[in-house]
């Protein structure tokens, strides 16, 4: 069974006796960092230093004179195999990413302990490594606003993806919990840096809020809260989210879905809302925000952790770019760190190319791996390779795809779509092509 260090977001139960998970967490670092209200950012300056609770992650230590290390790059080869992805629990999944990557962050060039560059806060926060989870993780404490940077120019249709690590410690519940919510904003014209979001007025033009409370039981639930700059817009309370419970101490997967004032939500791969008219028209959506309520526990009884974002414009033709022009490219096939192992959210991308397929069973088709430029060369060449074949084999053993219909290659780094100085660049390069042959 994995280890869990610590814990992510939403919440609203409480619970005394967190010591026993908390001793397994391996990156703890204080934070004590001064808050200034007016300007919306609060930096953990402090350093990482190790706390009773915490040991330190292995390779995430600080150095000789006391100052964070910076966080290494995970080499391909580092994380091990684990069994075959299985897409049962995603098999109504109907969610694919948007084309191309607009904004991506996965906290991998932070330094442990501190609060992420370009991110915006009123209270504290911190880059953390959690120990059975891949890469870095933004941990939120309680009684906070917390804003991703802001991203110009997003479209009316478009996709905004991330996962996050929920503790609860599993003893004694009570409705004090701190309240975790989801935001999805447009931040006033002006407001670039959060500091009228963060003031009292605590202005955004659209505030798109799902307030998530989570049992460890099957009473967890969630509403949904639409509020225009001058009045509240839509709103539906309460419904029920019974799996959410089982979920503490997992990876949890959530998506969503603009498309004008259509807006669609899963928790790994449950579609919990589909609503046609949600929206206001024009939002001009351009930050993903999170707030914490307050609670009478200690910060460190809880954990609310979030990471992997990706937010992506357009939605892709399968058909169109497989069978008319020849060759279709995703980076929506999402695989475990240095593995090939796939995802289970990669669910909906996959269904939609078995769909052409099925629907044009003369094709034959090229299934060619790609990665980003981190690790070694001949290792990510490997891992191309067998990301490929680990797709061909999903097509054909879950989706029932002939394999006849398949040949797979991979070609590592050495054909990069974007430069791999960025997060962004870097989701876009790790990707899978298939081409009509």
């Amino acid at each position: 069974m994995k280890k869990f260090l610590l814990v992510a977001l939403l919440a609203l139960p409480a619970l005394a006796q967190s010591q026993s998970l908390l001793d397994r967490v391996r990156q703890k670092a204080k934070a004590r960092a001064d808050q200034k209200i007016d300007q919306g950012i609060d930096r953990a300056l402090d350093g990482a230093e190790n706390a009773a609770a915490h040991e330190v992650k292995k390779g995430d230590a600080a150095t000789g004179d006391g100052t964070p290390a910076k966080p290494a790059q995970p080499s391909t080869d580092q994380a091990a195999k684990s069994p075959a992805t299985t897409f049962k629990s995603y098999s109504r999944y109907d969610f694919v990413p948007g084309e191309h990557i607009v904004y991506a962050e996965d906290f991998a060039e932070e330094v442990i302990g501190e609060f992420p560059v370009g991110w915006c806060t009123d209270n504290r926060g911190e880059t953390v490594a959690i120990e059975g989870f891949d890469g870095r993780w933004l941990r939120l404490f309680k009684d906070g606003r917390f804003l991703s940077p802001y991203v110009k120019g997003l479209p009316a249709n478009f996709t905004a993806e991330f996962d996050l690590v929920l503790h609860l410690p599993p003893n004694e519940m009570n409705s004090n919990f701190p309240l975790f919510n989801l935001h999805l904003l447009s931040v006033a014209p002006g407001d670039e840096k959060g500091r009228r979001y963060f003031g009292t007025a605590r202005d955004a033009s659209t505030d798109v809020r799902f307030a998530i409370a989570p049992y460890p039981d099957e009473s967890s639930r969630i509403s949904l809260f639409v509020d225009g700059p001058n009045n509240h817009y839509f709103s539906k309370e309460g419904k029920e989210l019974p799996a959410l419970g089982s979920l503490v101490d997992k990876r949890i997967h959530i998506a969503l879905w603009v498309q004008k004032e259509r807006l669609r939500l899963w928790i790994n791969g449950e579609k919990i809302f589909d609503m046609p008219q949600a929206l206001p028209e024009a939002a001009g959506f351009n930050r993903i925000g999170f707030s914490t309520g307050d609670s009478p526990y200690g910060e460190e009884a809880t954990g609310y952790y979030v990471s992997h974002f990706r937010l992506a414009e357009g939605a892709p033709d399968l058909r169109t770019r497989l069978i008319t022009e020849g060759r279709f490219s995703t980076s929506g096939i999402l695989f475990d760190t240095g593995s090939d192992t796939i995802k289970p959210e990669s669910a909906g991308v996959l269904a939609g190319i078995a769909q052409v397929l099925r629907e044009n069973a003369a094709v034959r088709v090229k299934i060619v791996g790609h990665t980003d430029s981190d690790g070694d060369d001949a290792k990510n060449l490997s891992l191309s390779k067998a990301r490929a074949a680990a797709v061909k084999a999903a097509l054909s053993t879950q989706y029932g795809i002939d394999a006849a219909r398949f040949e797979t290659d991979g070609k590592g780094e050495t054909q990069p779509a974007a430069p791999n100085t960025t997060a962004e660049g870097k989701a876009k390069n790790r990707r899978v092509e298939f081409i009509k042959r």
